[in-house]
C-alpha cells in the first residue's frame, strides 16, 4: 500500500470515528433537534418573506419568527396534550365498565339481530368465540390505555424539568435554524460525498419529500382534525378531542384516514339508535371530513412523492414503531433517499 494510500484510509477511519462520536454526543438532543428542524422547515417561507420585508435585520427577524411560532404552537399543543390524556382516561374507564356491566353483549345481541348481520355470520364465521376474544380484548386493551396515559401524564410531570430544558434548547435551535438555514443545508451540500448531478437528485428528492410530509401531509391532517373535533362536539359525541386527535394520526397514515375513525364512530351511533347523528356524521365524514384530504394536500404537494401507497403505509407504520412519531417525517424521507438512490444506480452504474 502506498503511503498516500494509507494516509487516505487513516483519515476516513478517523473522520467515521469523530462523525460517531458526535452523533453520540448529540443523540441525548436528537428529538429537541428534529422538531426544532420541522418547525423552522415548515414556517420557514413565512421566514423568508419576512426577511425580505426587514432587510439586514436576519437576528430581529428569526427572533420574531421563533416568538410566533412558539405561541402559535406550544400553547394550544399542551393544552390539546393534558385534554387527550384526561378524555384517553375517561375513555378507558368508561369503555371498561361498558365491557364489564355487559353492555357490550347488548350491543353485540343487537348487531346480530339486523338480517345482513345474520347473512355474514352464517357464512363467514362463528361469532362466540369472536365475541368472546373480542370482551377480552377490549378489556385487556382498556385497562392498558387508562394505565399508559396515567403512566405516562406521570412520567411527563416528574421529568417536567427536562422536558422544560428540551423545550427551551428547542426554542433556541428553531432560532439557529431560520437564521443559519441556508448555510446549514449549503454546508451539508458541499461536503456530501456524491457527483454534482447525483447531489443535486438526492437533496431535491428530499426536500420535496419534506414539502410533501410537513407542509403537505402535517397541514391537511391538522385541518381535518380541527374539522372532524368541531363536527363531533357539535354532535355531542363524547371525548370529542381525544377523537380528533385519533383523525390527526389516523389521517396521516396512508390507507387508514380519517374514516378510520369517525366511520366507527357513526355504526356506535347506529347501534345506539342516533340515527340522524349517525346519518349527519357520515355525511360530513363523506363530504367534508375525508373530501379535505383531496382538496388540499393535491393543491400543497402535487406530485412531490411518487411513492406507491402501500410502501408508504408500512414504511410509515415501521416508521412510527421505530421512531416513535418522528417515524411519520423520517419514513417518507428514506424510502424516497432508497428510490433515488435504486435510479441513480441503474441509470450510472448498470449497463
Amino acid at each position: 500500500m502506498k503511503r498516500e494510500q494509507f494516509i487516505s484510509f487513516f483519515f476516513i477511519a478517523v473522520l467515521i470515528f469523530v462523525v460517531y462520536e458526535v452523533v453520540r454526543i448529540f443523540a441525548p438532543f436528537f428529538t429537541a433537534i428534529f422538531w426544532a428542524a420541522i418547525l423552522a422547515f415548515a414556517f420557514y417561507p413565512v421566514y423568508a418573506r419576512l426577511r425580505n420585508a426587514l432587510p439586514n435585520r436576519s437576528n430581529l427577524t428569526a427572533l420574531l419568527m421563533t416568538v410566533g411560532v412558539f405561541l402559535i404552537v406550544i400553547p394550544p399543543f399542551v393544552m390539546i396534550l393534558i385534554n387527550m390524556a384526561t378524555q384517553a382516561i375517561e375513555l378507558s374507564q368508561w369503555a371498561y365498565a361498558f365491557v364489564k356491566e355487559g353492555r357490550l353483549e347488548t350491543l353485540i345481541e343487537q348487531v346480530r339481530g339486523f338480517s345482513w348481520f345474520q347473512r355474514i355470520e352464517s357464512h363467514v364465521f362463528q361469532w362466540e368465540p369472536l365475541k368472546e376474544g373480542i370482551t377480552t380484548w377490549l378489556l385487556s386493551a382498556t385497562k392498558n390505555l387508562g394505565t399508559l396515559t396515567a403512566s405516562k401524564m406521570g412520567l411527563l410531570t416528574k421529568n417536567a424539568f427536562f422536558v422544560l430544558l428540551n423545550l427551551l434548547f428547542m426554542t433556541f435551535l428553531t432560532f439557529v435554524f431560520f437564521k443559519h438555514g441556508e448555510r446549514i443545508y449549503t454546508f451539508f451540500y458541499e461536503i456530501a460525498p456524491f457527483e454534482k448531478e447525483t447531489k443535486q437528485d438526492l437533496f431535491l428528492q428530499i426536500h420535496d419529500t419534506f414539502v410533501a410530509v410537513i407542509r403537505g401531509q402535517l397541514l391537511t391532517s391538522l385541518i381535518q382534525s380541527i374539522t372532524a373535533g368541531i363536527i363531533f362536539w357539535s354532535l355531542g359525541i363524547p371525548l370529542p378531542i381525544f377523537f380528533a386527535f385519533l383523525t390527526f394520526i389516523t389521517s396521516m397514515v396512508p390507507f387508514l384516514g380519517a374514516a378510520s375513525v369517525w366511520f366507527p364512530l357513526a355504526v356506535f351511533l347506529v347501534a345506539n339508535q342516533f340515527y340522524v347523528k349517525a346519518l349527519i356524521l357520515f355525511l360530513t365524514g363523506v363530504f367534508i371530513i375525508s373530501l379535505l384530504d383531496n382538496l388540499i394536500k393535491p393543491a400543497i404537494i402535487g406530485k412531490k412523492t411518487k411513492l406507491p401507497y402501500f410502501l408508504l403505509f408500512f414504511g410509515i407504520m415501521g416508521g412510527m414503531k421505530l421512531y416513535g412519531l418522528m417515524g411519520i417525517f423520517l419514513a417518507p424521507v428514506v424510502l424516497s433517499l432508497f428510490f433515488a438512490l435504486i435510479k441513480i444506480y441503474r441509470g450510472r452504474y448498470l449497463p
